[in-house]
């Protein structure tokens, strides 16, 4: 009765590197495969070295172009033990699938048919669980096995009305058209003579006038009062058969139960001195608490109650709890406060209006959130137990049974009266069950708390006091706790990062880009946070973001060493989508004879076989920078094959023939001699417990909400209208926004630029003075991105277009770009290499605007080659591909690298006379 209608993966890669977001379009890529592949007979005069020569570039586009089709995160629902409590959800999406039972529809139906039958036998009880109700029907057919057929016949026949009438499919699924019918069915039965067969087509009949009473009636209370119909058509269905049986000639009501000298006044009431207590046996009124539960169908077994009460807990155990809680206070009320009869004690018939009560005021229809509502509650069972006494009385004289009215009564009454101060209404379009209400009032009040100024800039909550929808505990699930999560970790504060924890249902939220708090303590380098998230939140630790980036990953490229040991150990492993730009670093130690690179990288299980966008990988390199040492750690620590061979299809080892000294080749051929039993050595890697020294510094210098506002300030144009934005800055203008970021360093615009919210960055132009506009906008975040980068990778190319319109072009060649040979940190060697491959993947791409933009803001400076390990520019990838807008950007930039020669001495003058490019020749002539 609780009336419920249940209710990017990106294949975008590393910001820093934006290798695979770079790609060129698939026309783009067929048109220069096809170029090359005409003109790359004429590269060069040896044919071998024709072939080969044109297999580095085929390779290059294969690899450095590469696009793994499999990098999506999939959220797939799992069947556990969890998926048979609460209202088991994952079973009804699974019902829900188009592809489930595609072949044998009629018996689909039969099945979901079955499934809300024992939804509606729970739903008595305010489950709304197909377990629950099995278990119940199992306790009922304990106590009364002919009573659970008319139920179980009732309840179907109101369902199938229901399908038959096409009312609310929502409902139908939940049982919300059965549980009058099971109620109907159990009182024509119980009243009249069950064992009676041809009452049998007038319970048919009277259950499917409950389904359609049922609906009528909730136009009026539900949808214009906001009220449940609760009972209420069981009730006047049952009315209307037993008074009407008062005068049919064929059938009876049963003069046992019902007469009218059942509970009339009493005579021979005590004088007040003279009160006792002796009938009420301690352990009759014990039995009576399970026959209360028991009682609301019709039966007094107090084994059928006990059963009961572990039926309703399958689905929540705080309906459970205060479906006992009703009987103990509704029995005590009626023995010790008004003295009612001692039998109809024992027998439950003074207790289970107040079971119902108590279940739909402790949770069910009003949110069971601090002290008020048990006092609530528990006024609500004592004023049942007098409304009942009274209605009993009134009734009498026609010898008509009080049902569960007083229930219904009561709780009208109280549900009208809501919400006060302290007592908060369930919305009936999202009621589920007590723990749910509670979770969502909680989370959105806490949520309501951190965000300072959530309720200027969204409407999601309104007040501290409402309950919220599921579609609103959807959207704080979905953008507002993975905010939080992050920003907590961001700023180290466990404390909170715990409690938000507890507080949470699912651990695996992430936020609008897929990262997680993994993501970014890997990247703070915070490691008593990485270890609690795994240890104890079991928190994924291969999350792939929508970079293309996992854990290790972050935490690898930002040189936290301590947390990426721990990771790794700990089942971390790096994305498929990132092996050719971790090949390409690989390869980048090699060639800056950072053997404490190359160690750290292996250990962390990258695999020193992998090729990068040539095919070639560690070992070529190494014997190329003739590094006898490098060799032999390749070769005894690590798994590395001794015979993969390169674009040029030569080994290592034939490269190591053609050095002058032949100290590598004799090596390598005698390992290769050798039968190596044991290749795949594990590494052990070493785990500090200290944090990294450094990582106090990397806590944010603002407040939270400080952090917070950049994220709450893009989601208030989520409607396509700035007002909220403009009107927050009017009302609040010491705040400086635009200079607030969050646990990535992303500011609003950099936010902006990623959701695709032109009128953002259209308000900073016209609220900010230019220079100010362009400082926002050349900002660069955790990952050295700007605005327009994260333009340029989301496509957004109306802000690209509109950014490029009113930015001024700046010359800022101020930024060091070599590094000191003799002070060498992995930190350094590879913020060197990322803007190397950078560089080398947009020429590739013939991204000419975004290398552009990047010249602009000094991220590139013209004095510098960007070349490659094999001394391969960008000037050399964007001759090769065909990009004349690339060649003339450089130029134009006055690049530095148009005469450079690779490691087999071409120029790219060179690669375009071979390719008969005459275009290009004719540019790099000039």
């Amino acid at each position: 009765m609780n009336y419920l209608s249940e209710q990017q993966a990106s294949t975008e890669t590393d910001p820093m590197i934006s290798s695979r977001n770079e790609t060129v379009s698939l026309e783009a890529l067929k048109m220069n495969k096809e170029y090359i592949n005409n003109n790359v007979s004429n590269f060069i005069s040896n044919d071998n070295e024709q072939k080969s020569n044109s297999k580095i570039w085929s390779l290059f586009e294969e690899n450095i172009l590469y696009k793994d089709e499999n990098h999506t995160n999939i959220n797939k629902e799992k069947l556990s033990w969890r998926s048979i409590i609460g209202s088991m959800s994952h079973i009804d999406n699974i019902y829900r699938q188009d592809n489930f039972m595609k072949n044998f529809q009629r018996l689909k139906f039969l099945l979901i048919l079955i499934d809300s039958i024992f939804r509606g036998i729970s739903q008595v009880m305010f489950a709304n669980n197909p377990l629950s109700g099995i278990i119940i029907t199992i306790g009922l057919f304990i106590g009364n096995w002919e009573l659970t057929l008319y139920a179980i016949l009732g309840t179907t026949c109101s369902t199938i009305t229901a399908h038959l009438f096409d009312f609310n499919y929502n409902s139908i699924r939940t049982g919300l058209y059965g549980y009058n019918g099971c109620l109907t069915g159990m009182a024509m039965a119980y009243f009249t003579f069950s064992k009676s067969p041809q009452i049998i087509p007038f319970v048919i009949i009277m259950s499917i006038f409950s389904t359609i009473f049922y609906e009528a009636i909730s136009k009026i209370l539900v949808h214009r009062l906001g009220i449940p119909p609760f009972t209420f058509s069981f009730q006047v269905s049952s009315w209307i058969w037993l008074l009407g049986a008062l005068k049919y000639r064929y059938y009876f009501i049963n003069g046992n139960i019902l007469n009218p000298t059942l509970l009339t006044t009493v005579v021979d009431k005590p004088q007040l001195l003279n009160i006792s207590f002796a009938g009420y046996a301690i352990g009759d009124n014990f039995v009576g608490f399970f026959a209360s539960i028991g009682q609301v169908f019709f039966i007094e077994n107090p084994c059928t109650g006990a059963i009961i009460i572990i039926g309703i807990a399958i689905c929540s155990r705080i309906l459970a709890f205060f479906a006992l809680f009703g009987a103990v206070t509704g029995q005590l009320t009626a023995a010790y406060v008004l003295g009612l009869p001692a039998k109809a004690i024992y027998n439950g018939l003074w207790g289970y209006n107040a079971v119902l009560t108590c279940q739909a005021l402790g949770g069910m229809f009003l949110v069971l959130y601090g002290y008020h509502i048990w006092l609530f509650t528990l006024l609500g069972s004592i004023l049942t137990i007098f409304v009942q006494g009274a209605l009993s009385s009134f009734l009498s004289s026609c010898g008509m049974p009080t049902l569960t009215f007083p229930f219904t009564f009561i709780c009208w009454i109280f549900c009208l009266m809501v919400p006060t101060k302290h007592l908060i209404p369930v919305k009936l379009s999202d009621c589920n069950i007590s723990e749910d209400h509670l979770y969502r009032y909680r989370l959105s009040n806490y949520v309501k708390n951190e965000f300072k100024y959530l309720n200027k800039l969204s409407s999601i909550i309104s007040s501290l006091n409402e309950d919220i929808t599921n579609i609103e505990l959807i959207k704080i699930e979905k953008e507002f706790i993975p905010i939080l999560m992050s920003t907590y970790t961001f700023r180290k504060d466990l404390k909170k990062l715990k409690i938000l924890f507890k507080n949470l249902t699912n651990i695996h939220y992430m936020d609008f880009t897929n990262r997680t708090p993994l993501h970014i303590s890997a990247c703070q380098g915070y490691l008593r946070i990485s270890k609690w998230l795994i240890e104890k939140v079991k928190i994924n630790v291969n999350s792939i973001d929508n970079f293309g980036s996992t854990p290790l990953y972050d935490g690898f490229i930002n040189g936290n060493i301590n947390v990426t040991n721990y990771i790794y150990v700990n089942g971390g492993r790096f994305s498929s989508t990132k092996y050719k730009e971790l090949s390409f670093y690989l390869n980048a130690f090699i060639y800056e004879n950072y053997i404490d690179g190359i160690k750290y990288l292996i250990q962390l299980g990258f695999n020193p076989n992998e090729t990068d966008y040539d095919g070639r990988y560690s070992l070529h390199l190494t014997v190329h920078t003739n590094n006898l040492n490098i060799v032999r750690y390749l070769v005894e620590q690590t798994s590395i094959s001794l015979n993969i061979k390169d674009h040029l299809n030569k080994t290592p080892y034939e490269y190591a023939l053609e050095l002058s000294q032949h100290d590598i080749a004799n090596y390598l051929l005698d390992k290769n001699n050798q039968i190596t039993l044991n290749k795949n050595i594990e590494i052990v890697t070493k785990i500090d417990s200290n944090e990294q020294i450094n990582n106090e510094d990397n806590i944010s210098s603002l407040n939270l909400e400080q952090n917070l506002l950049p994220y709450l300030l893009s989601i208030s144009t989520d409607d396509n209208t700035i007002d909220k934005l403009s009107n927050f800055i009017h009302q609040y203008p010491n705040l400086k926004i635009f200079d607030y970021f969050d646990y990535d360093n992303r500011c609003l615009s950099h936010i902006a630029a990623i959701k695709g919210q032109f009128e953002i960055i259209q308000y900073l132009s016209t609220s900010c003075s230019k220079s100010y506009f362009q400082q926002i906008i050349n900002r660069e975040d955790r990952w050295n991105l700007s605005t327009l980068d994260y333009a340029f990778i989301y496509k957004h190319n109306h802000i690209v277009n509109f950014i490029k319109e009113h930015l001024l072009s700046i010359e800022n060649n101020s930024i060091e770009y070599e590094i000191n040979l003799q002070y060498k940190t992995i930190d350094s060697i590879l913020n060197k290499w990322k803007r190397i491959f950078l560089f080398l993947t947009l020429s590739a791409s013939g991204n000419a605007q975004r290398i552009e933009t990047l010249f602009n803001r000094g991220y590139f400076v013209k004095q510098e080659l960007y070349a490659d390990y094999d001394g391969r520019t960008p000037m050399h990838l964007a001759t090769t591909y065909g990009h004349i807008n690339v060649i003339q950007l450089l130029i134009h930039l006055g690049y530095h690298g148009i005469n450079h020669k690779d490691r087999w001495g071409y120029s790219p003058l060179d690669i375009a006379i071979q390719m008969k490019s005459n275009n290009i020749i004719s540019i790099l002539q000039q």
